[in-house]
Parts: structure tokens; C-alpha cells; sequence
């Protein structure tokens, strides 16, 4: 019986470490279309997703070329290891075609069923456009023994193919991964029928007929991939989370030092997951010009020590200060408070999050024609290479998944902050003097027509960890 339990437990973990793997597929994907709009570019990094995040080992990209009447292999992941046998067959199978009236080909199947299809032998996917030798061969070097063929999928039409190869065998590979590949080609499908459209339309820029028929459908296609993604990715998340947090808090039995740190981590992931989500449809909302500022006069001063107070926990268990400084008191100012609510969070929570030392500390510069907030850390800093990219969409200075799994952040954050700032007439920018030496963002806001009422403050010469919060 006792085993029977620890099966159980361990059965748990794998299948959230599956759902972790498709939902981690999804947030790069979400990545690259929001990151770029050149085909060729996002072929290939979709192309490379496979290998990097779902864990197999090969993936090759066929789109359908309607005046060819062919499929045609359009980007091959880049990632599985370099090998001879496989770098020349990758050259020779870029660009190869496969005629649809060649039936005997498991990729012409599954277009035109659109459903998939499995094979252990990759020449069954690949026919007649490499030798079945040169498949075998490619096959034996990777040691694969599952080829998946799932239709890529975009407003009910089929206009691809995605080939996956794995080490798997067919008794392993799970109805969750089917399922999973199957969602997964069906947004990348839509991505990249987005991506041809972008660049159609920008091949047709002499042609404004056609232009502005692309255009909508470009927009279209956006709106259609957000509301995929968030479908796909809110249900799933919601169990996983839930699944997590029983498992972390030990209701199924106690757990060993090294389950908890690899459920803590998935717990980061999938909280970052839904700060993305809501990331990315405020700025879908934003480029459809359906955002509205609600601009009222508001006492700045009392809005942050607001948001200094809902931080008082965080920065107590990280042993660091969060200081509000302010010389004036019943500084009034023309915002939208829920939205400069939203900036001012997000820039707090990046200086806790990249500060380990010290403390952060927020002051205001008042004058008769502006008011500027200033929050300064003392940590990790920001290079002057760096600053240029920090108000840009997934702006991060590391962009890698390991750095963003560590402190948080889609990348996206600064860049709404901007939005929300330039839409209530202000200006956001930062400064730092390199990595190391802390940074400091700055918010300059016109002044309200009510007058201003300088007050009296002290100066807290000795910041401890904690809320200090200055009237």
C-alpha cells in the first residue's frame, strides 16, 4: 500500500511537470509573436521551441504553397546536436517539397484529414523528399523512435504540417502529449498565418485595396490567437496551480527537499504565466484603442504610501528597506489612479526584486509646473547598453528563461508602464550608473490647478528593513 502511495505521488509530479512543459511551450511562443513579425524568422524559432521546451528531439516545419500544390519544409529546429549526418541532412531537407498528390506521405495525410498521425519510421513523414536510407540514418543519430505529424491549423483550414521527433515509443507517448501537441500546432498555426499576412501586407504596400483587407485580417488573426491562448492557457493554469499548492502545502504526503524546490519553481512559472496573460491583452487593448483614462485630480503622496504599505511583508522577509521620503504633502496631480496605481506597483516590485542589499527608496521633486517621483535601489543596476531596451516590449535585460524564472517579469510590465504614463501626459524613463550600482526610475507628471500645501518632514538617516513611510 505504502508504495502504491509513493507511485501515486510520483505519477502527480510527472503529470504536472507535463503540464508545466506544454504551458512553458506556449509562454515562448506567446514570446516570439509578440517579439516578431518576420516570417522566416518566426518559422524558425517555432521550429526551435520543440527541442528547447517540450524536450524532443527534432522538429521540422512543413507550410502548404498553394500555387505549388506541394508542402514544402520551411525551418528545421537548429537546437538537437550538431552531427555531421544531421547537419547535412538538415541542408538538404530545407526547402525540399513534398507533392500533395503523393498520398503514400504521412504529412500529406494528416493535412488532409486534419488529424494526426504516427509512425516509428520518419521516412513515412519524410518520402519521397529525402532517401530512406538518409531518414534511417537521421533517425539512428538522433535516437528517435516516435515521428508525430499534427496539422497546423488556422480558421478551420490547414496550412501545414508540424513533425516532431522523439525518443519516446508509442506505449510512452501519453494522451496529455497528444493532446498538447495537437493545441500547440494549433497556435502555431495561427501565428503563423498571422506572420504571412504581416508579410503580405507589407509585399502589397503599393496595393492599398489589398493593404487594408490585410490589415484587418491581421488584426483579426490577433485578436483570434488571443483569445486562444487564453483559453488554453487560464484552464490548464487554474488546475496546475491548484494541484501545486496542495502538493507544496504536503496534502498528499510529505515530500522530499528536492520535490518542493522543483513544485516552487513550477509555481513561479505559472504565476509569471498568468502575469503574461494579463500583460498581453492590456497591450491588445492598447494597439485597438480600447484603453480610456479616466483622468482625475489625486494626492500623489497618499497613492504611494498606499502602495509603500501593500509591499510591508516582502520587504520584511527579503531584509531589506522600502522608504518613502516625501518633503510635501497633499501634492495634487491630474492621473487616472488605478492605472498610475498599476506603474507604481510594478516599479516598486522591480527594485525588491532586484535589490538584495539595502533598500529601495522612493522621493518626490515638486515645482510649480511638474511633479517627478523618483524610486531608487541600491541593486543590481542596469547597463547603459541595457537602458535604451527597458521601456520596450519583453524589454528584460537577460531574456533568459532561467533568469526570468528567478525574479519574475513577462518583460512587458515597463512597457504598459509607458503607455499608461504617456497616456496621462507624463514621461518615464531611468537612469543607472552600470550593473551593480542600483538604478533609478523616474515619473514626471503635469501639475493639477489645485494649489500645493508644503508640509514638514523629518529625514530617516538610518533605513531598516521594512516600511518607512515619511509624512
Amino acid at each position: 500500500m505504502e508504495k502504491q502511495t509513493v507511485q501515486l505521488k510520483e505519477d502527480e509530479l510527472l503529470a504536472l511537470v507535463d503540464k508545466n512543459r506544454a504551458l512553458d511551450a506556449t509562454y515562448k511562443l506567446i514570446e516570439i509573436i509578440l517579439g516578431t513579425n518576420d516570417f522566416d524568422e518566426m518559422t524558425q524559432k517555432i521550429a526551435d521551441i520543440i527541442p528547447m521546451a517540450l524536450g524532443y528531439e527534432l522538429a521540422i516545419l512543413w507550410l502548404v504553397d498553394e500555387q505549388q500544390h506541394k508542402l514544402t519544409a520551411v525551418s528545421i529546429s537548429q537546437t538537437v546536436k550538431i552531427d555531421d549526418v544531421v547537419n547535412k541532412l538538415r541542408n538538404s531537407l530545407k526547402n525540399s517539397s513534398i507533392a500533395l498528390g503523393y498520398e503514400d506521405n504521412l504529412c500529406v495525410k494528416t493535412l488532409k484529414e486534419h488529424k494526426q498521425h504516427i509512425s516509428d519510421n520518419l521516412y513515412d513523414l519524410l518520402s519521397p523528399a529525402i532517401k530512406e536510407r538518409d531518414a534511417f540514418e537521421l533517425q539512428t543519430v538522433l535516437g528517435t523512435k516516435l515521428n508525430v505529424a499534427t496539422p497546423l491549423m488556422a480558421r478551420d483550414k490547414a496550412i501545414g504540417v508540424l513533425v516532431i521527433s522523439m525518443s519516446k515509443t508509442t506505449d510512452n507517448l501519453s494522451d496529455f502529449e497528444k493532446e498538447m501537441l495537437r493545441k500547440f500546432s494549433e497556435n502555431a498555426g495561427i501565428a503563423l498565418e498571422n506572420s504571412r499576412l504581416y508579410k503580405n501586407l507589407k509585399d502589397a504596400k503599393n496595393e492599398l485595396g489589398e493593404a487594408y483587407e490585410n490589415l484587418i485580417a491581421l488584426n483579426k488573426m490577433k485578436d483570434e490567437f488571443l483569445t486562444v491562448a487564453s483559453h488554453e492557457l487560464r484552464t490548464p493554469m487554474t488546475i496546475v496551480k491548484s494541484y501545486l499548492w496542495m502538493l507544496e502545502q504536503q496534502k498528499a504526503g510529505k515530500l522530499k527537499k528536492k520535490q518542493l524546490e522543483y513544485l516552487q519553481k513550477a509555481s513561479k512559472g505559472t504565476q509569471r504565466m498568468i502575469d503574461l496573460i494579463n500583460d498581453m491583452l492590456n497591450i491588445s487593448k492598447f494597439e485597438q484603442g480600447k484603453v480610456y483614462f479616466n483622468i482625475q485630480q489625486a494626492d500623489i503622496c497618499e497613492l504611494i504610501r498606499d502602495v509603500v504599505s501593500s509591499f510591508e511583508l516582502k520587504v520584511s522577509n527579503k531584509g531589506i528597506y522600502l522608504e518613502f521620503d516625501s518633503s510635501y504633502s497633499d501634492i495634487f496631480v491630474d492621473i487616472d489612479k488605478e492605472k498610475m496605481r498599476d506603474v507604481l506597483m510594478n516599479l516598486v516590485d522591480n527594485a525588491i526584486k532586484f535589490t538584495n542589499q539595502g533598500g529601495v527608496k522612493i522621493s518626490i521633486d515638486n515645482d510649480p509646473t511638474k511633479t517627478v517621483i523618483a524610486i531608487k535601489d541600491t541593486g543590481s543596476g542596469i547597463s547603459q547598453e541595457d537602458l535604451p531596451k527597458l521601456f520596450h516590449k519583453f524589454g528584460r535585460i537577460d531574456n533568459s528563461y532561467t533568469i526570468a524564472s528567478d525574479v519574475g517579469g513577462t518583460g512587458l510590465g515597463l512597457y504598459i508602464a509607458k503607455l499608461y504614463i504617456d497616456g496621462m501626459n507624463g514621461t518615464i524613463w531611468a537612469t543607472s550608473e552600470g550593473a551593480g550600482m542600483g538604478s533609478t526610475f523616474f515619473i514626471s507628471l503635469p501639475k493639477s490647478k489645485i494649489k500645493t500645501k508644503l508640509g514638514i518632514s523629518g529625514q530617516n538617516k538610518n533605513p531598516r528593513p521594512g516600511i518607512t513611510s515619511l509624512k
